[in-house]
């Protein structure tokens, strides 16, 4: 299945992971836990945003009961997972607890960050 949309922004996130990743390794003294932490964050937070798209899909099929039912328990289901997300990073010592929460919220940042540069773009006419 083509979807450009998505697919755009796992590939953004996928570049940022790369990028902080190479930062965090430079930066910090003990790098380990925290690129680890980071990139096993940001898989899972690309993971959970190609399930919410999937879950949207097969939402929209339904009627608005079946539909609101459908969503809210895929949410509860990915608000599970990303407990055991955390619960693995806090565990787990070759994971850094704060690099993986940071990590979840990479497709976040990714979301945001485009959304700005494409209002200050067409703020400037174009030019950025």
């Amino acid at each position: 299945m083509k979807d450009r949309f998505t697919n755009e922004y796992i590939a953004l996130t996928a570049g940022l992971t790369l990028v902080v990743s190479g930062v965090l390794l430079m930066a910090l003294k003990d790098p380990k836990p925290a690129v680890l932490g980071w990139i096993f964050g940001s898989l899972i937070a690309m993971a959970m945003f190609k399930l919410m798209y999937f879950t949207l899909l097969r939402a929209v099929d339904k009627s608005e009961a079946q539909a609101s039912r459908y969503a809210g328990m895929h949410y509860l289901f990915r608000f599970a997972l990303y407990a055991a997300v955390l619960v693995v990073a806090a565990k787990a010592e070759y994971l850094s607890l704060v690099g993986t929460f940071f990590g979840l919220l990479s497709v976040k940042y990714v979301i945001l960050f485009r959304n700005m540069f494409d209002y200050l773009r067409s703020k400037k006419g174009g030019g950025f």
